[in-house]
């Protein structure tokens, strides 16, 4: 995929996978940085330090996408639609909570076609068996008959997990 997107570019964006030495190199020669990092149930991590965005050229950009799960830049902190940038060190912060409010239309349309498959075998199935036939739908499962099935919220807020499975069993 990242291949894919270094053609259709044709060599005007770099994508890399995300270690701490590629993170490193690239996020001091680039002129925007897109951070987009999530971690199911918990907070983002600080991928990228103050100390490394002060390495960059003024005037460079970071887009913060995950900053509804506090973002992976440890300079971030949410903006809004009216005030969307700020600066730090000279480095453009891009940080809106809730990007996808921009286009609510277009984010509608997305949700509803990434869900309605879900929606459809929960409608057509049931609860128990729509969750049961599908390992995706089922890691989508937080809380059931009393247990906490999702294992980054139960560690988040220092809970028993229980497994999913078993907790459909309890109902």
């Amino acid at each position: 995929m990242l291949d894919g997107l270094a053609k259709r570019f044709a060599g005007r964006v770099k994508t890399v996978y995300s270690t701490k030495a590629e993170l490193e190199a690239s996020v001091y020669d680039a002129d925007m940085v897109i951070g987009a990092v999530l971690v199911k149930g918990a907070r983002a991590p600080h991928l990228v330090t103050r100390d490394m965005l002060r390495r960059m050229r003024p005037g460079s950009v970071i887009v913060d996408v995950a900053v509804d799960q506090g973002g992976c830049f440890e300079t971030t902190k949410p903006t809004t639609h009216t005030n969307p940038t700020f600066a730090v060190g000279g480095i453009v912060h891009y940080c809106v909570a809730n990007m996808p409010g921009a286009v609510p239309r277009t984010s509608t349309q997305a949700l509803s076609n990434a869900t309605l498959p879900f929606t459809l075998s929960l409608a057509d199935r049931g609860t128990d068996a729509a969750l049961k036939a599908d390992p995706h739908l089922l890691n989508g499962l937080n809380v059931c008959a009393g247990g906490v099935t999702d294992r980054a919220v139960a560690e988040t807020f220092d809970l028993e997990h229980v497994d999913p499975l078993v907790a459909l069993t309890r109902r």
